[in-house]
């Protein structure tokens, strides 16, 4: 709208021509244009044009035709006149022309010579995918016209637009069904939605909107479809048929099952599509609706025959033992006339995990338990379950085998299996040490390499890294299928935590090749990548991290589920390492909006933690004061995340102004992880403490240098000493240092402090010049709010427990409240009130606290 407007006040534009496929938008973006030109005092016109006026000369502008006039310059000269004209007042006069490319060659001429003249404004539409007529291209490509193109939505778009409408967070899986099944088109889209809501099909339950069953298209669509499709003879129909239940087809396996020229008159007909496939060409319909519609208007005996034809086309092709083309003969035979293969079904059910589809997985793995086909089918579907979050129904189809006719090594992948479900799944951690303590009695000691997978991972998440590590410690996690890459995960994680960051990126790399050979879900390389990702942000590589992330999500965008959500958590975790909170704040909300509908305790709970840190970070105060109270209730049984807690936790605390109470958290947490060996995890908790401020650290953190690998903790441990030791040079090298690593917020942090030093030592240019990359260090976060960077922008003259307790104040505090939460007496909390008013002059409690609001500064907005 803000660029429509612009074309419409610039003095040198004729008005703009808004152009996109079908249902983007154009013709209400349009009409809101002239509304606007309206309520401030404009006059509008509003045509359209017509397929059923296209052929009559001025067909589309027939309301303005002058009577009795014949001679066409006459009739197109008092078209002009009365389309031009102000009936009343001085303000301008605006022309929207909707669908342009529908209007015959004189209401086409009409509207260049308005466009021409510029004595008025125009709002023009038109179909990007239909020729525009010749007068309207020249109006445009002469320079008269601006021109916006309007495309479909992404599903970034999908999803916040569905959040926006619908009032409230949807289900990640939600937004991917209903971007496939519109093709990003807005006017699909809000009719489905509308439907869908009004029958019951898409609900709100625990806070998310979610979509049971199979979509169903509401009549009104149904037949602007259909008149879109039109009336088609058997054999295009027949493609169309082909297409809709087995694309993406390959053009030759097309043309065998059904007829050449037929399929030639579908493309014609623009009801089928082209795209490169591999070394061929694939089919698709041209919008998935046209399929949608096809489908549920055929009979389904005939829908029966077609998927037996599509899945007998590829079991014949020379690439039917490709792993994803045997997941699609086996979900088409599933629903056709063909014979089941049970053989087929299990091995396409392992390759439904793999490619992240796992409910796809339990359908077939379901399918595939039939006699003689051992365990192998309810141990797929049982972690394919439980990787989708469905827990007590996958320790309920794992508890009900028999594993009495299976080999030592089966029954303990068996039962690490169940006790993983358990352990993650229904956060059962004591429970899944029994089913594995018991599992161990009955199984030899040469096979039991599961046993001790599973006594890593459970080590693990009790936290107590140590004895993961010397349960590990015999693993050989490339021959241990599916096990092997979660224990890769956990050796991965606490290398990471313990500093030794070379270890963890070789553990990485070694467990993300065992996935892929293993066929164990891409979720599982998506919690690999994040462990990789924390070994790099804490050892300050943090550019690595990013390219890390960033390869992580491209692989997740075409994921389903969760596993597209993962990647999306991945790069906001290496956003926020580097700073940018902007980036960091859309996609974890994104991330844990979406992985908290059916993993609360686990994904969920896991980035919400980082979430309400970029919130914080960003001085969204209450925001985050929400976020972590509503977090806090969620009861978890494993993994504490302590450090990452703990930084969450004084973000918030600093945020609201109890600067001493957020030091002392961190610094808890530090001596937290030194008693545990995760040393990393201590230095950044140190550092965090003295960006708060804290001088405390700088002795341990030199010591940490020969522990710790990576720049991090040498740069860390010069921040702290240079700021024990006050010395403004030193801080603005070290935000240097900070800044060349690309941890931005730390950057902006030591430029606050070594504003606060010159400021101190009365040296003002430099405080000033330090105070200024301050400010420049947090735009380029995307509004980054500290304390330090707000404190460099103050020039009070209070005491650091003054203007902490002033920042309690303004957070709505008592002056109890306050003591209680500084460990003071209420009489000294006023008379510290007392003499910050008697130093800046203030009457009341209300004037001090507006001296240091708790919100970001306007300019970071």
């Amino acid at each position: 709208m803000r660029i429509v407007e612009a074309a419409l006040s610039a003095p040198a534009d004729g008005g703009i021509l808004l152009c996109g496929p079908e249902g983007v938008g154009k013709s209400r973006i349009a009409r809101e244009a002239l509304s606007a030109v309206s309520a401030n005092g404009g006059e509008t016109r509003w045509v359209a044009g017509t397929s059923a006026a296209r052929d009559i000369p001025l067909g589309a502008f027939s309301t303005w035709v002058p009577s009795g006039t014949v001679e066409t310059v006459a009739l197109i000269r008092g078209v002009i006149e009365a389309l031009t004209a102000r009936a009343s007042g001085t303000g301008p006069v605006v022309i929207g022309v909707d669908d342009v490319h529908l209007l015959d060659d004189l209401s086409a001429f009409v509207v260049h010579q308005i466009v021409a003249r510029g004595r008025v404004r125009v709002v023009l539409t038109a179909r990007d995918d239909t020729p525009i007529p010749a007068a309207i291209q020249e109006a445009w490509t002469a320079g008269h016209c601006d021109r916006l193109d309007l495309a479909t939505l992404t599903c970034d778009d999908t999803r916040e637009l569905l959040s926006a409408a619908l009032t409230g967070p949807v289900d990640a899986d939600v937004t991917r069904r209903l971007l496939q099944l519109t093709g990003g088109n807005v006017l699909y889209l809000r009719n489905i939605v509308e439907h869908e809501v009004a029958t019951g099909a898409m609900v709100r339950r625990d806070g998310f909107w979610r979509w049971t069953g199979e979509p169903s298209v509401p009549p009104s669509l149904v037949g602007l479809i259909e008149s879109r499709i039109g009336t088609l003879p058997e054999p295009v129909g027949d493609v169309v048929d082909v297409v809709a239940v087995g694309e993406p087809i390959e053009l030759g396996a097309l043309t065998r099952i059904t007829d050449a020229a037929a399929v030639e008159e579908a493309e014609t007909r623009g009801l089928i599509m082209l795209e490169p496939a591999g070394t061929g060409i694939g089919v698709r319909v041209a919008h998935p609706l046209y399929g949608q519609v096809r489908r549920d208007r055929a009979a389904r005996t005939r829908l029966r025959r077609l998927r037996g034809l599509v899945a007998s086309e590829l079991a014949a092709s020379g690439d039917r033992d490709d792993l994803r083309v045997v997941v699609r003969r086996a979900a088409l035979g599933l629903d056709s006339d063909l014979p089941a293969d049970a053989d087929l079904l299990l091995r396409a059910a392992y390759g439904a995990v793999w490619l992240a589809d796992l409910s796809l997985a339990d359908r077939l793995a379901q399918a595939a338990d039939r006699p003689g086909m051992g365990a192998e089918s309810n141990l797929v579907r049982g972690h394919a379950l439980s990787w989708l979050g469905r827990g007590q129904d996958a320790e309920d189809v794992l508890a009900a085998m028999s594993t009495v006719d299976l080999c030592d090594r089966d029954r303990a992948r068996c039962a690490f299996l169940r006790s993983s479900n358990m352990l993650w799944a229904l956060s059962a951690p004591q429970r899944a040490k029994e089913l594995i303590d018991d599992a161990a009695g009955t199984v030899a000691t040469d096979a039991r390499d599961y046993i001790d997978a599973f006594r890593t991972v459970y080590w693990f998440a009790t936290d107590r890294p140590q004895e993961a590590v010397a349960a590990a410690k015999n693993l050989v996690p490339e021959d241990l299928p599916v096990a092997g890459t979660e224990v890769s995960w956990v050796l991965t994680q606490i290398a990471a935590d313990a500093g030794r960051t070379a270890e963890a990126v070789s553990v990485a790399d070694a467990g993300r090749a065992a996935a892929t050979r293993a066929l164990d879900a891409p979720q599982m390389k998506f919690n690999i990548a994040d462990a990789e990702v924390s070994a790099l942000l804490l050892a300050g590589e943090i550019r690595r991290a990013l390219d890390v992330a960033e390869r992580v999500r491209d692989q997740a965008a075409d994921l389903p589920g969760a596993a597209q959500l993962l990647g999306t958590a991945v790069a906001g975790r290496a956003a926020l390492g580097a700073g940018r909170l902007d980036l960091a704040c859309s996609l974890l909300q994104t991330a844990a909006d979406g992985l908290s509908v059916a993993h609360a305790q686990g994904w969920g709970y896991r980035y919400r933690i980082a979430h309400i840190t970029a919130l914080a970070l960003r001085g969204q105060t209450p925001e985050a004061a929400a976020a972590l109270a509503a977090h806090q209730k969620v009861r978890r049984a494993f993994r504490s995340l302590d450090h990452e807690q703990a930084i969450a936790r004084a973000w918030v605390a600093a945020g609201q102004g109890a600067v001493s109470e957020a030091i002392t958290i961190v610094r808890s947490a530090a001596d937290r992880a030194r008693a545990a060996g995760r040393f990393a995890d201590e230095v950044l908790c140190r550092q965090t403490a003295a960006q708060f401020g804290d001088t405390a650290s700088a002795s341990r953190l030199r010591a940490l240098e020969s522990v710790v690998e990576g720049p991090r903790v040498g740069v860390a441990a010069r921040f702290a000493a240079a700021l024990r030791d006050a010395k403004g040079t030193d801080l603005l090298s070290v935000s240097a240092q900070f800044g060349e690593m690309g941890d931005l917020v730390a950057a902006l942090d030591a430029a606050a402090h070594a504003a606060l030093v010159f400021r101190r030592d009365g040296k003002r240019g430099s405080a000033l010049a330090a105070s200024t990359r301050a400010d420049g260090l947090a735009e380029q976060c995307g509004g980054a709010c500290t304390p330090a960077a707000r404190q460099a922008s103050e020039d009070l003259p209070l005491t650091d427990r003054e203007r902490e307790i002033v920042m309690l104040i303004g957070a709505g505090f008592s002056n109890r409240e306050v003591a209680e939460r500084l460990f003071l007496s209420v009489r000294t909390v006023e008379s510290h009130v007392y003499r910050a008013m008697s130093k800046t002059g203030t009457t009341t409690r209300g004037e001090l606290a507006a001296l240091l609001p708790l919100q970001r500064r306007p300019g970071l907005q």
